[in-house]
C-alpha cells in the first residue's frame, strides 16, 4: 500500500501544465502533442481555428471561453484516449454531411468527462460512440436553428455506449436532444431539452433512467421505443405542441417500464401508448392537455394508479378496444371531471368513473369528428348514449376514483403553466376548419 501511495504521489508531481496563448504554445494541437499522460493543457481566450485529436489521457481546460473552430470540416474534437477531460471551451463549426456524423466532441474511448462547455453550431453536439462510463455535464448545446430539422444531428448521441451520465445540460435547436441507440444503463438527469423534434429519442435500449428533466416546446418530449425496463421519474413535459401529433411521452413497443412522479402539462397528447405492454404509470400529474392518454388497442396490461387527470379536453382516446387497468390492486386515480359522490367519506368515489363517453370513443377511429368535441353535437350524443346505450363504447373505467388529487406532483408556476393561448388557438382553428368544410360541401 505504501508503495502504491508513493507511485500515485510521484505521478501527481510529474504531471505538467502546458499553456496555449501568450507565452505558451501557438496552437492547441501543439500543446496536445507535447503533453504526456496526466498533463493539463490550459487554453487562453481567443479563437483557434483547428481540429483536435486527443490521443493521451489529458485535461483540456479553457480560460475565458476560448473558441475552438473546426472550419465546418469533420469533428472539431475527437477523443481517442481514455480518461480525457474537456472543460470551459466554446466548440463550434463541425462538418455538415449527415453521413459523417461530424460532431463538436466525438468520444471513442471510455471515462471521458465533457463538462461545462458551450457546444454550438455543430451537426452533432457530443457523440459517444462505443464507449462507457462518460460524464456529459453542465454544457450548453445549441445546434443550427437556420437548418431544417431533418438535416440536424442530435445534441447528445449515444451509440453502443453504456453506463454514462448525462446531467444538467441545456440542449436546443438540434433534431433530438439526446438520441440513444443500443445503449444501456445510462442516467439522464436534470437536463433541459427545448425547441427540438424530440427531447429524447430512444431506440433498442434497456434499463436506462430519466429523472428530473424538463422537456418543453417541441414536437415531442420523450419518444421511448423498442425497449424495456426504463425508469422515467420526476420529469416535466410542458408545452409540446409542435404538430397535431405532438406528445409529452410516447411509449412505442415498450415493455415493463415505470413512469412516476412526472408532470405532463399542456401538450397535444400527454401520454401516448402504441404496442406497449406491462408498463406502470403511477403518481403522475396529467393536466390541461388536449388528450391526456392516447391508447392503441395493441397496448395490453398497462396499469394507471394514483395519477391526477386535471382539466384535459379528453382524458382518454382509444384506437380499437383498449385494455388497461385503471384500478390496479383496487387503487384508482383522480379525475377533475368526476361527477360521483363519496357517502362514507373515505376520499374514494362510490361510483366508478367512465373514462370515455360515446363521442370520445368514436373519435379514436374517426379523427375528423374531433372538431365537434365539447360541442352541442358531442353533448347530445353522450346524453343519448346514457339513455339508450346503442352506440358501442369503450369499457375503460376507474372503479375507485379519488375525489381529490393524490399524485403529490406540484406545478411550478413559472414554468408548468396552463397554456390557455394554445388551447384558444386550437379552438379557433377548429371553427375555421368547420367553416371550410361547410363551404366546400356547398360547391
Amino acid at each position: 500500500m505504501r508503495l502504491l501511495a508513493l507511485l500515485c504521489l510521484a505521478a501527481a508531481v510529474a504531471a505538467d501544465t502546458h499553456r496555449v496563448g501568450a507565452g505558451g504554445h501557438a496552437t492547441v494541437g501543439a500543446a496536445l502533442a507535447a503533453a504526456a499522460p496526466g498533463d493539463t493543457v490550459v487554453v487562453a481566450a481567443g479563437v483557434y481555428e483547428e481540429r483536435l485529436v486527443i490521443e493521451r489521457p489529458v485535461k483540456l481546460v479553457g480560460e475565458g471561453w476560448p473558441r475552438i473552430f473546426g472550419g465546418y470540416e469533420g469533428d472539431v474534437i475527437l477523443v481517442r484516449a481514455e480518461d480525457v477531460e474537456i472543460r470551459g471551451l466554446e466548440i463550434a463549426g463541425s462538418g455538415r454531411p449527415m453521413i459523417t456524423s461530424a460532431s463538436g466532441v466525438k468520444v471513442r474511448a471510455s471515462r471521458a468527462r465533457v463538462v461545462g462547455n458551450r457546444i454550438v453550431d455543430n451537426l452533432f453536439g457530443v457523440y459517444l460512440r462505443e464507449c462507457s462510463d462518460a460524464v456529459v455535464e453542465g454544457n450548453v448545446i445549441r445546434g443550427r436553428p437556420e437548418d431544417e430539422v431533418g438535416v440536424r444531428g442530435a445534441g447528445i448521441n449515444l451509440f453502443d455506449a453504456h453506463r454514462n451520465v448525462i446531467r444538467a445540460n441545456a440542449v436546443s435547436y438540434v433534431r433530438d436532444g439526446a438520441y440513444f441507440d443500443h445503449s444501456d444503463s445510462n442516467r439522464v438527469e436534470e437536463n433541459e431539452f427545448f425547441e427540438l423534434r424530440y427531447g429524447i429519442h430512444y431506440m433498442f435500449c434497456n434499463a436506462n433512467s430519466f429523472e428530473r428533466n424538463l422537456f418543453r416546446d417541441s414536437m415531442g418530449g420523450a419518444a421511448i421505443m423498442y425497449t424495456e425496463g426504463v425508469v422515467f421519474r420526476g420529469n416535466r413535459m410542458v408545452d409540446n405542441r409542435r404538430g397535431i401529433n405532438a406528445f409529452g411521452l410516447l411509449l412505442k413497443d415498450c415493455r415493463d417500464s415505470v413512469a412516476e412522479g412526472n408532470a405532463f402539462v399542456n401538450n397535444t397528447r400527454g401520454v401516448f401508448l402504441d404496442n406497449s405492454h406491462g408498463n406502470l404509470l403511477r403518481g403522475n400529474l396529467v393536466a390541461w392537455n388536449d388528450v391526456a392518454v392516447m391508447l392503441f388497442a395493441s397496448s395490453l396490461n398497462n396499469r394507471f394508479t394514483r395519477n391526477d387527470f386535471v382539466g384535459n379536453l379528453s382524458t382518454l382516446l382509444t384506437v380499437g378496444r383498449a385494455d388497461a387497468d385503471w384500478t390496479p390492486d383496487g387503487v384508482g386515480n383522480h379525475f377533475s371531471d368526476y361527477r360521483g359522490y363519496d357517502v362514507d367519506g373515505d376520499g374514494v368515489g362510490d361510483v366508478e368513473h367512465r373514462l370515455q363517453d360515446a363521442f370520445e370513443y368514436l373519435i379514436g377511429s374517426r379523427p375528423l369528428l374531433r372538431m365537434f368535441l365539447n360541442s352541442a353535437v358531442s353533448d347530445a350524443l353522450s346524453a343519448a348514449e346514457r339513455s339508450f346505450p346503442l352506440v358501442p363504447t369503450s369499457d375503460e373505467r376507474d372503479r375507485a376514483p379519488f375525489l381529490r388529487p393524490v399524485s403529490g406532483v406540484v406545478l411550478d408556476a413559472g414554468r408548468d403553466r396552463q397554456g390557455s393561448a394554445p388551447v384558444a388557438a386550437a379552438s379557433i382553428g377548429v371553427c375555421l376548419v368547420a367553416i371550410w368544410l361547410y363551404r366546400r360541401s356547398r360547391t
